[in-house]
């Protein structure tokens, strides 16, 4: 959404009645919408769509609404705002605007997993505005298109759950929490990964487990920039927990996981090897989480409800507001990093602290396809809070410059040397909240 100003204003000069006076600066104040959105700041812009509402021209209201629904994982009312937007807006002649809005519509169908739905937003997206799509969009939609075409006749993800349940996590030779997993009565360990944007299994351990596997084999890409090759499985009953110790299970159904050759998550340089990754469309899907200084991950029956937030989505990507100083911050929230690390904008906004504290170096980072290496600096002491609780990071890895799929809109990633500070994490992905005790 680069071009969001510019197309908000053009929405606005549809819209706007030349003759209405309002009692603010409405230029100022849709200029400043456009950047925090930029920005991924939801937080903001909701303060000053609740705010305002009665004073804005109710398309654009609706188009900011449906980001904002997005953020904050509330994918139905995301769509029921663009339902809004179009009602009013289906005469307007911006295609720029209709492709953007679409393309968040086909997310919140994914994340309802209505993949029939999300494919036919695809295909309509693709056949109507072509025009308007850079080389990268329409690469990314013909791939992900695929996908959703693959699962159309699946069913919905459903997590079922009767009690409280308590699971016991281990830590791998990477020291990654990992989970007990059951499929047709195979267990295995994987990794507990919100930083993942889909869960993901070797192709052996597909196999073993009895798993159909879907040859689509579409475009992964790696952190190392490059594209690895992926099918498909959807796991019909998936148990996370110890169903022969202490009984106590989460049953998912209908679970998608990306299929990579065994190669591709075998890290020789290391001696390490994944055998799949709970990623976060289960993870989310659980409502809230408990994870201890002892590694046992809780999982409430019911949710505890939430009233201040501090965590939104950005895609697939979970995002937490970090305060560094007085500045806020936004870092990707990653149970499967062992270490924060920061990125290349977190370095141009502070680039003058870095090179004078910092010690430059050559870097190395991991993931599905390899290992990848970067310029970058080695921070000493690093100071970051989250809500009420705060820690100092010695030692933290900082990336100058973009690296592979690392988004650059975030400043860092939040890792288990963080986490590991306290004696229980919890995230609430129903309230969109995470705080620390």
């Amino acid at each position: 959404m680069k071009n969001l100003f510019a197309i908000l204003f053009c929405l606005i000069s549809v819209f706007s009645n030349a003759q209405k006076t309002r009692p603010f600066d409405e230029d100022k104040f849709y200029s400043e919408l456009s950047s925090l959105s930029q920005k991924k700041d939801f937080f903001e812009v909701k303060e000053l769509l609740i705010a305002n509402k009665s004073r804005m021209d109710k398309e654009v209201y609706f188009y900011y609404w449906s980001l904002v629904e997005n953020a904050f994982s509330n994918f139905k009312e995301s769509n029921e705002a663009i339902e809004d937007f179009l009602e009013g807006a289906g005469s307007m002649n911006n295609d720029s605007l209709f492709k953007e809005i679409l393309m968040v519509k086909q997310l919140n169908l994914v994340n309802l997993f209505e993949y029939k739905n999300a494919y036919q937003t695809n295909q309509y997206i693709i056949e109507n505005f072509k025009h308007v799509c850079t080389a990268e969009e329409l690469d990314d939609l013909s791939n992900t298109g695929r996908i959703w075409k693959a699962l159309e006749n699946s069913n919905k993800q459903l997590i079922n759950r009767s009690v409280d349940v308590k699971v016991q996590l281990s830590r791998d030779n990477a020291k990654l929490a990992n989970v007990p997993v059951t499929v047709s009565g195979i267990t295995k360990n994987f990794v507990f990964d919100t930083g993942a944007n889909f869960s993901v299994i070797q192709r052996s351990v597909a196999l073993e487990m009895g798993c159909e596997i879907i040859p689509i084999q579409f475009d992964v890409s790696a952190i190392t920039g490059a594209k690895v090759k992926s099918d498909l499985a959807v796991i019909k009953e998936l148990l996370i927990g110890d169903p022969g110790g202490s009984g106590q299970v989460v049953k998912c159904e209908n679970v998608v996981f990306l299929v990579f050759d065994d190669t591709d998550l075998t890290f020789s340089e290391v001696n390490y090897s994944i055998q799949g990754i709970i990623g976060f469309p289960v993870i989310r899907n659980l409502e809230e989480i408990h994870i201890t200084k002892e590694d046992q991950l809780v999982i409430p029956k019911t949710p505890e409800v939430y009233t201040k937030s501090n965590m939104i989505l950005v895609g697939f990507v979970p995002v937490v507001q970090v305060i560094q100083d007085q500045d806020t911050l936004q870092f990707s929230f990653d149970t499967g990093a062992a270490e924060t690390s920061l990125n290349s904008s977190y370095y141009y906004k502070y680039k003058k602290r870095v090179e004078k504290k910092g010690k430059k170096q050559t870097l190395k980072s991991g993931g599905a396809g390899g290992m990848v290496e970067y310029q970058g600096y080695l921070l000493p002491k690093v100071t970051l809070s989250v809500g009420l609780s705060t820690v100092t990071l010695q030692d933290v890895q900082l990336r100058k410059d973009h690296v592979g799929e690392v988004d650059s809109d975030f400043d860092g990633n939040l890792g288990q040397d963080f986490i590991k500070q306290f004696n229980e994490m919890i995230i609430s992905f129903k309230y969109s909240t995470i705080h620390f005790k």
